[in-house]
């Protein structure tokens, strides 16, 4: 027994000698691990490493802090870049046990801000403004003149104020507090075109004004006088947001017997690039509820595209001729721009319209144009190439969209809205377009080519509507539901159709609505060919719809309705593989409120969605211009227009399809400019 207890005894301390020196044995460090394992920063900026594994807490240490420094932050470590370079970061965990993180610190990327214009043209004692419109974070900025005894810079917020002290040439330099710069070349030249005491009147006084070099008319309300003709080779730029009134042509024996229109001649260019916020207006000179058609000239822009007459002067006393063999020629950009009350007939079928295009090129871009109280045509061209997107004719007099002399470009998305008291002695219509005034096949012909259109016309919009003039006749002249004011200078007369296509034209139209007026469609043989071209397919009118039409269709291009007679036209629209449809009243469109004047409730039988105050002409919930569209017309394969589901010009009555929204101005007798 005792023997036995020995032995236990002997066992025990050899176990115990044995766990000795297991613990004088030392355990092996665990080693982090770092994800990601190598880092790429740059200066001024941080990465955070996650940390895994090893043992808490944990120390950091960078080799080169003058390269990129490092910090813990619980199982992660984050590292900033200092200054371009490499360096190593160790993490170390309590035990001993370490990891390195390789580490490249690029070159930060400077904020450069980004400016609203990058060259500028200013005249001596004029003052023009740049806008810094992103600078990506940096929130303090320094502008600087390289020659301050030519231009002199003033900075407030985010605008860069330039004014010209001498003629010559300048650089701008803004710069943000990160260093990061932009520059604007500013040419400040000694022609005057600003006059007055505030330098707020476009032109001296005199009847023909001639601007001759570049200039920038800085954001502000201003006064036309006169006939300003840009001359060849000389831009005018105009900021957004700016108001350029014209001055009365006398006519009522009140301001300017000059009057005022804008030319912009062969070789000029105008760039008047508005936004949907800050439109550029052109409008009357007369105080609100006094404003008319015909208070002053317009817009016209001539260019060096080929017309089907070779060289051609503009149509209203303008002294400025258009045409050449330059399809692609460039007059500039025309965007977000509103022109109101323009339009004057200098004599019979010699008239000044809202907007006037002779012989554009291509290469003008223009876009989102309201043309409102237009004296004349709302828009009209003469040859060219332009295209065009996004246009309104608003209450003009005579007509809506009116082509000439070989016009070939193409158009999508236009909006044009009648009113019933306001029509030409010549008769209105939606479309007038021939080939040339006398019928004749001259080259290149009228083929423009229209898409996505919605024109609505007088009837329907009023229950009383009468398609009389004169001084009992139910036109009158008069905007409707507004009696008072100056009488107008113009002779009134009646509506016509919605399409009159004429003298050898070959306009076509596509996935477009029109509605209410007295003859849909007229296409005229009693000059030139257009119903030839309309057989042979060379005039195309398909996917179009007519709505409330007092006929479908009419031949004879006469003053007298009880003439308006003959089956071609009609016939023609009705075809079977052109798809187009005749609906009886503007109703069955089941357009949201197709109407510029307020409905009464009884009216809202024909269909309209309310009696709100508010027009909206896009297509409602059931309307049969919903995915209706059909583009396989090999006339419209060009990559110009967009392949959209929908007849006309909306989509919907929703704010975010409705591309007139913030811009077009629908009461502008009565806005305070």
């Amino acid at each position: 027994m005792r023997t036995f207890t020995k032995f236990k005894l002997a066992i025990a301390l050899c176990a115990s000698i044995a766990v000795a020196g297991c613990d004088d044995k030392k355990s092996e460090p665990a080693i982090p691990r770092l994800s990601p394992e190598i880092v790429s920063v740059a200066e001024g900026s941080s990465v955070n490493v996650a940390i895994s594994g090893g043992a808490e807490p944990f120390t950091v240490k960078s080799s080169a802090e003058a390269k990129a420094t490092a910090r813990i932050e619980g199982r992660a470590v984050s590292v900033t870049g200092v200054a371009e370079g490499t360096a190593t970061v160790t993490v170390t965990g309590k035990d001993g046990g370490a990891a390195q993180l390789p580490v490249a610190v690029t070159r930060r990327q400077l904020n450069s801000p980004v400016l609203s214009s990058v060259a500028v043209d200013v005249e001596v004692g004029g003052t023009v403004t740049v806008s810094i419109v992103d600078s990506t974070g940096v929130p303090e900025f320094t502008a600087t003149s390289s020659n301050s005894s030519v231009v002199s810079v003033s900075l407030t917020g985010r605008t860069v104020a330039l004014t010209g002290k001498s003629a010559g040439g300048a650089t701008v330099t803004v710069k943000g507090a990160d260093n990061a710069e932009a520059t604007v070349a500013v040419t400040v030249n000694d022609e005057q075109i600003l006059f007055g005491a505030n330098k707020k009147q476009i032109g001296d006084g005199s009847k023909r004004f001639f601007i001759n070099k570049s200039h920038t008319i800085a954001k502000g309300v201003y006064t036309m006088v006169g006939w300003i003709y840009v001359e060849d080779g000389a831009t005018l730029t105009i900021e957004p947001g700016t108001v350029i009134k014209g001055t009365d042509f006398n006519h009522d024996g009140r301001q300017s017997a000059t009057g005022s229109s804008l030319v912009i001649k062969r070789g000029a260019k105008i760039m008047a690039q508005g936004t949907a916020s800050e439109p550029i207006v052109f409008t009357s000179a007369k105080p609100k509820g006094e404003r008319q058609a015909t208070d002053w000239g317009g817009i016209i822009i001539c260019g060096k595209a080929k017309n089907n007459m070779n060289e051609m002067t503009v149509e209203g006393g303008i002294e400025a001729d258009h045409g050449g063999n330059d399809d692609n020629d460039n007059s500039g950009i025309l965007r977000y721009v509103r022109i109101e009350f323009g339009g004057y007939p200098y004599a019979t079928d010699n008239e000044i319209n809202g907007l006037t295009l002779g012989s554009v090129g291509r290469g003008t871009q223009i876009d989102h144009i309201q043309v409102s109280y237009s004296g004349d045509d709302s828009f009209e061209w003469f040859g060219g190439t332009v295209n065009c997107k996004h246009l309104v004719a608003y209450h003009g007099w005579d007509d809506d969209f009116d082509t000439d002399n070989g016009f070939s470009g193409k158009l999508q998305f236009l909006l044009g809205v009648r009113d019933p008291k306001i029509a030409d002695q010549s008769n209105s219509n939606g479309f007038e377009s021939d080939n040339n005034a006398n019928g004749a096949d001259q080259q290149p012909f009228t083929s423009c080519i229209f898409s996505n259109v919605t024109v609505i016309g007088p009837m329907e919009q009023d229950p009383s509507f009468q398609n009389t003039a004169g001084s009992a006749g139910y036109i009158s002249g008069y905007s409707w539901g507004n009696t008072t004011g100056a009488a107008s200078p113009i002779r009134t007369g009646i509506f016509q159709a919605a399409m009159q296509i004429r003298r050898s034209s070959r306009l076509s139209c596509f996935n477009s609505v029109f509605a209410g007026f007295p003859v849909g469609i007229m296409i005229s043989n009693e000059k030139g060919t257009s119903q030839q071209w309309a057989e042979q397919n060379m005039l195309k009118i398909k996917n179009v719809v007519f709505a409330g039409m007092g006929k479908t269709g009419a031949d004879a291009d006469k003053k007298d309705p009880s003439q308006w007679s003959g089956t071609f036209s009609s016939d023609f629209f009705s075809k079977a593989e052109l798809n187009n449809r005749y609906l009886p009243a503007t109703g069955d469109l089941k357009l949201q409120r197709p109407t510029s004047k307020k409905i009464p409730l009884s009216f809202n039988s024909k269909g309209f969605a309310d009696d709100d105050a508010t027009a909206n002409y896009a297509p409602a919930t059931g309307s049969p211009l919903l995915n209706a569209a059909d583009f396989s017309d090999a006339f419209l394969s060009d990559a110009f227009f967009e392949k959209v589901s929908y007849i006309g010009a909306f989509k919907s009555p929703a704010d975010a399809d409705n591309w007139t929204k913030g811009w077009c101005n629908w009461d502008p007798q009565n806005t305070d400019y």
